[in-house]
């Protein structure tokens, strides 16, 4: 369970650099009562909002600088005590928000964003602790065969294996041959990972998940206790039910309608308002859409932006045993546990992903119209899931068959061509088109700031010529709840769509082209430019106060 509403009651506004920027009068009573550590977030992000043109005028070849330097050795060396005790975790969480972390620091710093330590450890008993896990990291490792059948363990770790062979193989850390340590050190990891947490087991996307992680570690027992840290958070992205995954898409719609109808209005016209050309960045949290070293800044700012929740006594490095027993996820007695890896479960649609992902596609549906769902590693499984949505406003708009996007590669190559929605989706990423500039066209007013902003009530949008009648506005969930927890990652998700909207807009693209332009940016998008917009969106939700609980619930509920 995520952090509740009243764990981001955490510092107040003003002890955080840069406070005066946002005025006392325009701030509510709730957001600074009762959420001041996205409050302080949102002090750091003020100056943005107090510079209206910087944040609508940004244009693909422009340099936004980070607002300060990466927390140093030395600077977080201030935030511990004279026993090495972290005494101030939450101004931590902030300053890194602020500037992320030197390289050289993150091997220290990641392991408290990860929530791997309880609190009040001293340098001393943090050593200790790190020793102990990693030697009962070594003995879960050596009981692969005590603890699952031989045909599941060789099912998982072939399964495993085909993955790492593929994960950033273009970064030095996992390049050269494929027997190489750091490859073998990610498999073993992941393969202890799915032997000891079976309801989880192993799905594809885990290895992008834990392959920064252990690059960033640099040693596979503490990269382990990191994963099963992160894990405990996102471990529901991979449940078979769906049901995370389902509310993330719809709060990403509920988000983007909220932030800017007209785009909204446009990807309904084209078939595309379901977002699932937006799976993998909710599944991975755009790990994917950033070069390496930049998805190293991006995940450290994201998982700052979060209130620590550390472990009550430890790290847990074993799951509860499996609850599937000897029945399969489409209910079938006696099938093999190692069939069922990567299953989302088939039959009659009754499961919350497929009740949630027909509500969002708004589309009359008949009482037989419920389908198989997804596999979490086939295309096919995603084109089948958007054939059974029922019609659509644009029976033009398909998907082509998945054979004619798919093509081999190398697996050494360092873009992943695979049949999986995560992956590659819908086109080949380093296809020639790849290699065209982006467009320089300025990113939309209406774009940057939401229903009722401040700043929207200033600009307004000039440029959209439509009259149809936008929504009428809309709540949000709030932060506790929002993107399941994690607020900040729908915001890095929304600024990454308005940085393309004129584009998208002004060529007319469809879904298929839309989908194949994203892919052509996996490890592309500029970091600096979707940071600084994420955060002055996310800084406009905080102080706007559009908070609505049963707006969420209602979004995210079966139709």
């Amino acid at each position: 369970m995520g952090p509740l509403l009243e764990d981001w009651d955490i510092i107040s506004p003003k002890d955080v650099i840069g406070s005066d920027v946002l005025l006392a009068e325009k701030r509510s009573s709730l957001t600074t009562a009762a959420l001041p550590f996205t409050q302080s977030i949102l002090s750091q992000v003020g100056r943005t909002l107090s510079k209206v043109q910087q944040v609508l005028s940004w244009s693909y070849g422009e340099d936004v600088k980070p607002f300060k330097p990466p927390l140093s050795d030395a600077e977080f060396h201030t935030y511990l005590n004279h026993e090495g005790q972290l005494s101030r975790p939450e101004e931590l969480r902030l300053r890194i928000y602020h500037g992320g972390v030197e390289p050289s620091l993150r091997k220290v710093v990641w392991r408290y964003l990860l929530n791997v330590y309880p609190d009040g450890l001293t340098g001393r008993e943090r050593m200790d602790y790190m020793k102990r896990k990693s030697r009962e990291y070594e003995q879960l490792k050596s009981e692969w065969a005590q603890r699952v059948s031989p045909e599941d363990l060789e099912f998982i770790r072939s399964t495993v294996l085909k993955d790492v062979l593929r994960t950033d193989r273009a970064h030095p850390y996992y390049a050269g041959p494929e027997d190489g340590p750091h490859l073998r050190a990610l498999h073993d990891l992941l393969t202890t990972y799915a032997v000891t947490h079976p309801q989880v087991s192993y799905c594809q996307g885990m290895s992008d998940l834990a392959s920064p992680i252990l690059a960033v570690m640099d040693h596979e027992g503490h990269a382990f206790v990191c994963f099963c840290g992160i894990m405990k958070r996102l471990a529901a992205n991979f449940h078979p039910d769906g049901r995370a995954m389902a509310t993330k898409f719809a709060h990403l719609k509920l988000l983007l309608r909220h932030a800017d109808p007209d785009f909204y209005q446009y990807l309904q016209e084209a078939g595309a308002d379901d977002l699932f050309f937006c799976y993998r960045w909710l599944l991975l949290e755009l790990k994917r859409e950033f070069a390496f070293d930049d998805a190293l800044r991006m995940l450290e700012v994201t998982w700052s932006s979060l209130p620590p929740d550390p472990p009550e006594h430890e790290v847990e490095l074993v799951g509860p045993p499996s609850q599937v027993a000897d029945v399969g996820f489409g209910g079938h007695r006696g099938r093999p546990m190692r069939q069922r890896h990567m299953l989302r479960p088939a039959g009659g649609g009754g499961s919350a992903f497929e009740d949630a992902v027909k509500h969002l596609t708004t589309s009359s549906q008949g009482p037989g119209s419920g389908g198989r769902l997804l596999r979490q590693a086939s295309l096919d499984g995603l084109q089948q899931l958007r054939d059974n949505m029922g019609p659509r406003r644009d029976p033009l708009v398909q998907l082509p068959h998945p054979a004619s996007l798919i093509s081999s590669k190398s697996l050494s190559e360092p873009l992943l061509n695979s049949p999986d929605p995560l992956l590659s989706s819908f086109s080949r990423p380093d296809s020639p088109s790849s290699s065209s500039p982006p467009s320089t066209q300025e990113a939309s007013p209406a774009g940057d700031m939401g229903i009722g902003s401040p700043l929207m009530q200033e600009v307004g949008s000039p440029r959209d010529t439509r009259k149809s009648l936008p929504p009428p506005p809309m709540g949000l969930p709030p932060p506790q709840e929002f993107g399941r927890g994690n607020p900040f990652m729908l915001f890095l998700c929304l600024a990454i769509l308005l940085e393309h909207r004129d584009h998208i807009m002004r060529n007319g693209l469809d879904y298929n082209e839309l989908a194949m332009h994203f892919d052509r940016l996996v490890r592309k998008h500029h970091l600096g430019r979707v940071l600084r917009r994420a955060k002055a969106l996310f800084a406009d939700y905080l102080q706007s106060e559009v908070w609505d609980s049963e707006e969420g619930a209602e979004a995210t509920a079966p139709s």
